[in-house]
This record gives structure tokens, C-alpha cells and sequence, in this order.
């Protein structure tokens, strides 16, 4: 077999057994089947361009299974200082009905029901008092009325609810971290009216992002126009991204067959000695 063609052969081995492992191991520490959601809208997105570290329309985002995890809502990690995807808490998937897609929001504070027509968040005692208030008074465990939370997030939100308005029952107020995403799911967005997320409506837990892998897809099913409007850096992107991983294969071909030329030459040399 030529040897240019047995180094190519090697190459694509390689990358096939690279991929392969890659994918099994996220499959197992996923825990989640789909591992990864392609996501379809700006309502996580912090600019109007795609950015790595920040969940993007077009992106890939790969998923861990709840149990795997202990979700931080956006208070706890503004107490703890854990952040993911460019905020405060985690980004969790929750079910919606099912003729209706899952939402992929940030959990902002879970709420107990306390059973009188109040609610309870326990997390809310070590946040800032001027981050927060309640028309019924500053007990964090006695809540009702209309609940406010100041300066949320990178574009420093101010967002309501009327406790009323909501099932009691206990669980997450959510929001997507986009500016234009000015209120709780809580109050009607994303179709979540009246219902607080509970455990049990919580699919998975985000978890990796993949810039851009999300495109193809979206491309695929023609929705061109989507990534030109919201993300419009994203084709450029992947052009560049798809241009570097040929080129790094035709780098590896070059040096394995530098490295044989190097072989044959210091034997040539030896034995003409």
C-alpha cells in the first residue's frame, strides 16, 4: 500500500477513534437521552451576535441528567458566586405541555408553598435585602402579594409576580437571561402561565455548550434566515472553524509523511556510508 495513502487512512482512524470516545464518554456522563438540544431562539443570548460561554441561537448545548446535579438558582449562585453561561445559577430544561416545545431557562429562585397562600424562599436570607421585596412586608418566609427582584442579570432587570396568580404549588421561577426577556416565564412567557417549574417538569440541567453545532441543523430544516437575523457572525464562524480542521489533517498528513522521508533518508544516508 503507498504510504501516503496508509498515513491518510491512519488519520481518519485516528479521528474516527477520537470522535468515538468523545461521544460515548458524554453519553455516559450525560445520563440524558437526547444528550444535547439544539436551541432555536435569542431568549438566552446577552448580545445579537453568537459568543462562546453563552447559550446562542444555533449552539448545541449538551445536557446532564437532574440527578446528577444540584441545581443552584441564580440567587444561590449570586450568594455563592457559581455561575454558568455568563450568570448567576444554572440553565434548566423544563417541559412546557406536550405540544409545545421544552424552554431552556435559567432557574431564578425556587419558592415553597407554604399552604395558606403564601410562600417561603429560604435562599432569599443571605441575598442582598435591596435586591428583593414583597408588598407584604421583608419575611423571606412569609410571602404574598407582588414579589420584585432588582437589577437581575447582565442588563440589571427589574422583574415582578403577583404570588396569587400562581398554582400552589412549589418550585422555580425561571426567566431567559436576553434583555428583551423582561419578566418571569411565570407571568405568561414560554407558556408557563401561572405554574412555577417543579422538580418533577425539570427534563435536564444544561450543561456544555457547543458553539455553532446547532446551525446545521437549523440550515437543514430552513431556517437560514433565523441564524442570519440573530446570530449573524455564525456561518463566518463555522466556515473558519470547518477551514482549520482541514487544514489541521492536511498539517498531520504532511509532518507523518515528513517524519517517513525523515526515516528513509537517515537509512539511505547509513547504508551509502
Amino acid at each position: 500500500m503507498d504510504k501516503e495513502i496508509r498515513n491518510f487512512i491512519l488519520v481518519i482512524v485516528i479521528a474516527v477513534a477520537i470522535m468515538s470516545g468523545a461521544y460515548f464518554g458524554i453519553e455516559h456522563a450525560s445520563g440524558v437521552d437526547p444528550t444535547y438540544t439544539t436551541v432555536e431562539s435569542q431568549s438566552m443570548q446577552h448580545s445579537n451576535s453568537s459568543q462562546i460561554g453563552i447559550i446562542d441561537t444555533g449552539d448545541m448545548v449538551l445536557l446532564k441528567n437532574k440527578e446528577y446535579v444540584t441545581i443552584q438558582s441564580y440567587v444561590e449562585g449570586y450568594i455563592s458566586g457559581y455561575s454558568h453561561f455568563g450568570e448567576y445559577g444554572d440553565v434548566i430544561i423544563y417541559d412546557r405541555g406536550s405540544a409545545m416545545n421544552p424552554v431552556i431557562h435559567r432557574a431564578i429562585l425556587w419558592l415553597d408553598y407554604n399552604g395558606d397562600g403564601t410562600w417561603s424562599a429560604p435562599s432569599l436570607e443571605n441575598y442582598p435585602s435591596n435586591l428583593w421585596s414583597c408588598t407584604n412586608g421583608t419575611d423571606y418566609n412569609n410571602l404574598s402579594g407582588t414579589f420584585t427582584m432588582y437589577d437581575v442579570g447582565y442588563s440589571s432587570k427589574t422583574v415582578s409576580i403577583i404570588l396569587s396568580s400562581l398554582e400552589e404549588t412549589s418550585g422555580y421561577l425561571t426567566m431567559g437571561d436576553n434583555k428583551a426577556n423582561y419578566t418571569f416565564d411565570q407571568n405568561g412567557v414560554s407558556g408557563a402561565i401561572g405554574q412555577l417549574i417543579t422538580s418533577e417538569r425539570i427534563n435536564s440541567v444544561a450543561w456544555i455548550e457547543i458553539p455553532f453545532a446547532g446551525v446545521f441543523n437549523m440550515v437543514f430544516h430552513g431556517k437560514i434566515n433565523v441564524i442570519n437575523t440573530q446570530v449573524p457572525n455564525a456561518i463566518p464562524c463555522i466556515t473558519m472553524i470547518f477551514l482549520t480542521i482541514i487544514f489541521s489533517f492536511i498539517a498531520l498528513n504532511f509532518y507523518m509523511d515528513y517524519r517517513e522521508y525523515g526515516k528513509y533518508y537517515k537509512e539511505k544516508t547509513r547504508t551509502t556510508k
